[in-house]
């Protein structure tokens, strides 16, 4: 009796414990690769973080680079609409037919009433 008794014993115990046991290792394993994963994804995140701000860094060092350079202050000029410097002007028989137009001007402006 005391054999058969001990055996139900270890059967409750085992089909009590396993399942719990069992669903114990799911946890572990399910939290265990979340982590993972997240700790992945994190990384890669830095990764891109990185490379986008050396790109960044990269582009303001060109446009440094760009702005570098000669300023050069326009002229508005009134008057002949002929220019003197005209690099078509006597080049080829092309350059005959350019001709130059005349200024573009505002439009005087006139209160309506």
């Amino acid at each position: 009796m005391a054999s058969l008794g001990t055996l139900f014993i270890l059967l409750i115990i085992f089909f009590l414990l396993f399942p719990v046991i069992k669903l114990g290792w799911k946890i572990y394993t399910a939290q265990k690769t979340a982590k993972k994963a997240f700790s992945e994804f994190h990384k890669q995140q830095q990764q891109r973080a990185e490379e986008y701000e050396s790109q960044q860094r990269r582009q303001q060092h060109r446009q440094r680079r760009k702005s570098m350079g000669e300023y050069v202050d326009f002229e508005e000029v009134n008057g002949s609409t002929q220019s003197s410097a005209n690099p078509h002007q006597g080049s080829t028989k092309k350059s005959s037919r350019i001709k130059d137009e005349p200024l573009i001007t505002d439009a005087e402006w006139e209160e309506i009433k």
